[in-house]
């Protein structure tokens, strides 16, 4: 028995006193590796058995170290064993000790285990996660960095609670696919981490259940990697790169505030959705109000951060919505004219994914080339030169054929819409060209919905600018500033509050209204404004007007709002019918109209309801040039809607999410051919759907006459739209032998019921003309006799099944029974157990097991090993050439027992086991033993868990 005196020492705790100095040695940082305590000016290890070392003690560690909270304990000398002096045995820690020598133990330099039991401890602090070898942030394999490197982590059952948890702790929402098949690679880094299990609602992947801890050397397929929604999304616009913010907030989107983000924030985001750069942060509600639940906080960015979410917050202390923020991203993050001997002439080049190239010509037009003149602070275009006017440039590819689609009134030509699908190839040096007239504009107007529309200001000087007062006669000035602009006459002229406080030049501009010139007008010199700023002049002019539809699925399907004289509002429904609804699809490139709703459809918004419209022939250009009818009143509202047919579906499938890929052109539907289309051409037909984020896309043959419009579509991972995908010329085809293009969608119901859509203007039909409304009789009877049919038809197959496994029972040859009841040995590939009652009901009774071995082979951690998974690591994975009917030759390990009918193999693993381990015998009879009884393994500890004796 144990001398009374060394029992005496469980009470030094309090007695005996210690320098306190701590660390944590060989674990690649501080926050990780061996436990050493320094005594009497040396360091040395702390020693305890497996069943008094725990997540308590750790984690009086791992808090002591300033190293967060313990993620994996273990006394099998995990980080090596110590060469010095043992200094501490510790018998037990309550988790609140502010210190390890606060512990009980057995006194400085008295222990009763060897270095073997050199306890071990690896804090959060020590650990990072990351995705790697994917598209962006929020998809790749999953990496964990541990003793300070990086390695993978493996598990053959990795699902979508692991794969959530990774999502959520990296801030990129839920996790859209789990892979565990080496989906993007194999890496040549050892494994960290291995067989993890999540209920996935932890805060990190640590937190869940891990029964391998590494690293381990052995080659494995078993390499997870996660798909991520990602935390933050456009939704709203034309495509994935436009629209208003949304953030995920738990498993739903909210959406962001006006005024809670600004540019640098808006540049993290495209960058974080590979759409290139931020070029305009619009107005409040741009692309419609918001559809679910508000975003409570506010983003501030530096502008270097990898994802939204990294970004810091701040709360907005009760501040009222203005509205859904909205982003608009482009691909091009540079423009520039080279070429020209002049910095307002020359050839167009634009700057993608870090390479310039020139444009291609044959889209190229005079609204295109006003934009980006005035982009670049050269005034309006003058005139456009032939294509390769000014050359083709060093580039060596081809030219970039992407056509422009400017309104005229954008600010950054990175704001006009862009199509690439089906345009044809450039000829060889036919490059745009554009000669701008050289003189800055003199006048400009801020902090509107586009250059048409917001505070007036002028040019004093090259690079100043003054404010225009709201004083008597300002409306006039407003008429010939929007003359001036080229954008119409003024809708709205009205004051709006000084931008800033402090002394501002301001100008008083005095016009007759019929000036070409604001600088025909006169004007009174720069003033000061001490002490207050007086309102200033803005304006609203007619080319601003814009069109949406709101409150819908989509951008092509809603309650149709018009911007007119600055404010965003409703259309009366009175005289609303199909052709004006058609007028708007067409407007907004959302093919045809399908219906003409009132109100009870989509709501009958706010503002006061626009009267002009309701005598559209369907032929108009735009609503506003449709006849006015005579003014009445509103006397039914605002509210009238419109649901678009789209310029893109899926059809003759089972959903809207499956079939063959057609498109609209020339108001005709025709499909695309599937000679060489890419594999990512399904992934973003379905995304731009809102169907998820993958797909499948197959060749099939061509039935029926209905023809083709494309071929040879070769989208990119990424791309925003089909619209950005390069395809062969337009025309109507027959695909022959190649089959058409069909694509079934990876459907994320989620998604698609609980927020709009980003699909655009490609909202496939069914969804959006699906109307409550009464079924006929005839069709209520035909589906009630349907399903008795497929019910009885279902109970048969039930039957038949169970006789043919009865009857595959009996013939099970050389079969022999365990003492479980278990078939040990079976010639068929499925082996039969029947309960007592089998005589009573075969049939009801029989249970089988597959008896499959390739899932994952037995595992056992071994004391103080590190290294190979197959070679005494004690974690073994199966790697390519592994034959499961095969037992693995190793006489120092005992075999692994099959998991017994009626016992839950432990978590789930089917084929992995505890073998309980004796521990080393302390020194002294009544020293405390293991009890012999435990094979069970803490949530992260898996001591017990070790080599057979």
């Amino acid at each position: 028995m144990v001398p009374a005196r060394a029992l005496g020492l469980l009470l030094c705790v309090q007695l005996c006193g210690g320098d306190g100095e701590l660390r944590l040695v060989d674990g690649g940082g501080r926050c990780a590796g061996r436990v050493e305590v320094k005594h009497e000016g040396e360091w040395g290890s702390v020693c305890s058995y497996d069943f008094d070392w725990d997540h308590r003690g750790a984690g009086v560690v791992c808090r002591q170290l300033g190293c967060g909270v313990v993620a994996w304990a273990s006394p099998y000398a995990p980080f090596g064993q110590g060469k010095g002096r043992i200094w501490l045995h510790t018998i037990f820690c309550n988790g609140t000790e502010a210190n390890l020598q606060d512990c009980f133990h057995f006194g400085w330099g008295r222990h009763f285990c060897s270095h073997k039991w050199d306890v071990g401890v690896t804090c959060t602090e020590a650990l990072e996660l990351r995705l790697t070898a994917g598209r962006g942030p929020c998809e790749g394999r999953v990496e964990v960095k541990l003793r300070g490197r990086w390695g993978t982590v493996a598990d053959d059952t990795w699902d979508m609670e692991d794969a959530e948890v990774v999502c959520q702790q990296m801030g990129c929402g839920s996790a859209t696919v789990a892979y565990q098949d080496s989906q993007f690679g194999q890496a040549d880094d050892p494994i960290n981490l291995a067989f993890i299990n999540c209920d996935g609602n932890e805060e990190a992947l640590w937190d869940c259940k891990i029964r391998g801890w590494g690293p381990y050397t052995s080659p494995t397929k078993y390499d997870s990697a996660v798909v991520c929604q990602g935390f933050s999304r456009l939704a709203g616009g034309d495509g994935a790169c436009s629209g208003r913010l949304e953030v995920r907030q738990g498993r739903a989107w909210a959406t962001v505030c006006h005024g809670h983000v600004d540019l640098k924030a808006a540049q993290v985001v495209c960058r974080e959705l590979g759409c290139g750069a931020a070029v305009a942060v619009p107005a409040a509600g741009h692309f419609g109000a918001a559809t679910g639940p508000l975003w409570d906080g506010a983003f501030e960015c530096n502008g270097s951060e990898p994802l939204l979410a990294t970004c810091a917050r701040r709360p907005t202390h009760g501040q009222a919505c203005a509205g859904p923020a909205a982003i608009v991203c482009s691909s091009y993050t540079g423009f520039r004219l080279a070429d020209g001997g002049l910095g307002c002439a020359g050839r167009v080049e634009v700057e993608a994914q870090g390479t310039w190239g020139a444009l291609c010509a044959s889209a190229w037009d005079l609204r295109d080339a006003h934009v980006l003149c005035r982009h670049l602070g050269c005034g309006p275009a003058a005139s456009l030169p032939p294509g390769g006017h000014f050359g083709t440039g060093t580039a060596t590819g081809p030219l970039r054929r992407d056509a422009l689609s400017c309104s005229g009134s954008e600010r950054h030509p990175g704001e006009c819409p862009v199509v690439l699908l089906g345009e044809p190839a450039c000829p060889p040096g036919h490059a745009a060209a554009v000669n701008c007239s050289g003189a800055a504009e003199p006048l400009r107007l801020l902090d509107g919905e586009s250059r048409c529309d917001g505070r007036l200001e002028v040019a004093t000087s090259p690079g100043a600018w003054a404010r225009v007062a709201a004083g008597p006669g300002y409306d006039r000035a407003a008429s010939v500033a929007c003359r001036q602009l080229g954008c119409g006459v003024p809708e709205k002229v009205y004051a709006v509050p000084a931008a800033s406080s402090g002394p501002v030049e301001l100008q008083e501009l005095r016009c007759a209204g019929t000036e070409e010139l604001l600088a025909q007008c006169n004007a009174s010199g720069p003033a000061a404004a001490p002490g207050h700023s007086p309102p200033e002049a803005a304006v609203a002019c007619s080319g601003d007007r814009r069109l949406r539809l709101a409150g819908g699925p989509g951008r092509c399907a809603g309650r149709v709002e018009v911007y007119s004289e600055g404010t965003w509002g409703t259309v009366c429904q009175d005289a609303w019918d199909l052709p004006d609804a058609d007028v708007v699809c067409r407007q907004l490139g959302c093919g045809r109209a399908l219906e003409a709703p009132g109100l009870e459809r989509f709501g009958p918004g706010t503002g006061t309801p626009w009267p002009g419209a309701g005598g559209c022939s369907g032929t108009e250009a735009a609503l506003w040039a449709c006849p006015a009818p005579a003014r009445r009143g509103c006397r039914r509202g605002g509210g009238a809607g419109a649901v678009c047919s789209g310029l893109l579906r899926l059809a003759g499938g089972s959903s809207s999410c499956s079939g063959h890929l057609e498109v609209l052109r020339k108001g005709t539907w025709g499909r695309v051919c599937a000679n060489d289309s890419s594999p990512a051409t399904a992934a973003v037909v379905c995304r731009q759907l809102g169907c998820g984020t993958g797909g499948r896309l197959a060749a099939v043959p061509a039935q029926g006459s209905v023809p083709a419009w494309l071929g040879w579509v070769r989208c990119q991972e990424g791309a925003p739209s089909l619209w950005h995908c390069p395809s062969a010329p337009w025309h109507l085809q027959s695909c022959g032998p190649e089959g058409v293009t069909h694509i079934a969608c990876d459907e994320d119901t989620e998604d698609t019921s609980g927020a709009t859509s980003t699909a655009g203007a490609t909202s496939s039909v069914a969804p959006l003309t699906a109307v409550s409304g009464s079924v006929p009789l005839p069709t209520v009877l035909c589906v009630l006799l349907g399903t008795l049919l497929s019910l009885a038809l279902a109970a048969l197959a039930v039957q038949a099944h169970r006789a043919r496994l009865q009857r595959r029972g009996e013939n099970c040859l050389g079969s022999t029974r365990g003492s479980e009841g278990n078939c040990e040995t079976c010639q068929c590939n499925t082996c039969f157990l029947a309960g007592p009652n089998r005589a009573t009901d075969a049939g009801s009774e029989v249970v089988y097991e597959e008896l499959d071995y390739s899932l994952m082979p037995e595992y056992q951690e071994e004391p103080s090993h590190t290294g190979s998974l197959s070679m005494g690591s004690g974690l073994k994975l199966p790697d390519d050439n592994w034959d499961g009917d095969e037992e693995e030759s190793n006489p120092g390990v005992a075999p692994a027992p099959l998991a017994q009918p009626g016992h839950s193999p432990l978590d789930g693993y089917d084929d992995a086991a505890a073998v309980p381990e004796e521990p080393p015998t302390p020194h002294g009879r009544d020293a405390p033993v293991q009890p012999r009884g435990d094979t069970g393994y803490d949530d992260v500890d898996i001591g017990t868990l070790g080599t057979a004796p």
